[in-house]
């Protein structure tokens, strides 16, 4: 079963992206801002603030939102590091799973799988991601048919940071993998585009198209973004 359904319940998910640029006060009001805007979970990110920080953070937000679903993206670190220092997270990002669709071998995919040892959370790997080798098009569908094998969610991305993806290369990422699978896009999103994704992707981690700067969140984008998502069926 495709593993954004299972664990939330929808097949069409928001999990804004919290950077914690503004300190402990400000990540805390940009969670508020996106679990009353109809977010079904959050991503936090180690931008602006220390890991050390950032893993306190998650404890607090455990006590003061149970039930939330938090996700975690400690940019220097590998995907099997993020697991040692935080179990009790629903998910971990990581920007570079480390598939070559040019290989049928995956080392350094294969490390978290071994690292994860019945960790039952949400692993987004990064697939054809901004600001790693680019996958050429026709290649797409090989490389999200190989990523399925190594992560619950596939996780791809513009050309860069608040850029939107290419509606072409998700329709091809999906050709390469069935509904069972789960495709995420994390930049450039925004209720005003986020129409040409839907057919194809399944979770929307998104900062900048919701945020008013960096760290703070727009409640109506928020809010737009999530009724847009959520409506789709």
């Amino acid at each position: 079963m495709n593993r954004i359904r299972q664990v939330f319940g929808r097949s069409r998910v928001l999990l804004p992206v919290i950077h914690p640029a503004n300190g402990r006060e400000g990540a805390l009001a940009a969670i508020r801002i996106a679990r009353d805007g109809g977010g079904d979970g959050i991503f936090l990110i180690d931008q602006g603030m220390i890991e050390r920080d950032l893993l306190a953070l998650v404890d607090e937000v455990h006590v003061l939102h149970p039930g939330l679903w938090i996700g975690l993206n400690l940019l220097s670190r590998a995907p099997a590091e993020v697991l040692a220092a935080c179990e009790t997270i629903g998910g971990i990002w990581a920007d570079n799973a480390g598939i070559d669709e040019r290989s049928s071998a995956q080392p350094r995919a294969e490390q978290f799988v071994t690292a994860r040892r019945g960790w039952a959370g949400l692993y987004f790997g990064g697939t054809a991601f901004k600001y790693q080798r680019e996958v050429p098009a026709a290649d797409l569908p090989r490389a999200t048919e190989l990523a399925a094998k190594y992560m619950d969610v596939i996780c791809t991305s513009g050309p860069g940071t608040g850029h939107a993806a290419n509606p072409e290369k998700v329709k091809m990422m999906r050709s390469g993998v069935s509904s069972e699978v789960a495709i995420a896009l994390a930049s450039g999103v925004t209720a005003e585009n986020v129409n040409a994704y839907l057919p194809y992707v399944d979770a929307y981690l998104v900062g900048t198209g919701i945020e008013h700067e960096l760290g703070v969140l727009n409640p109506a984008a928020v809010r737009a973004l999530a009724d847009a998502i959520h409506a789709y069926a």
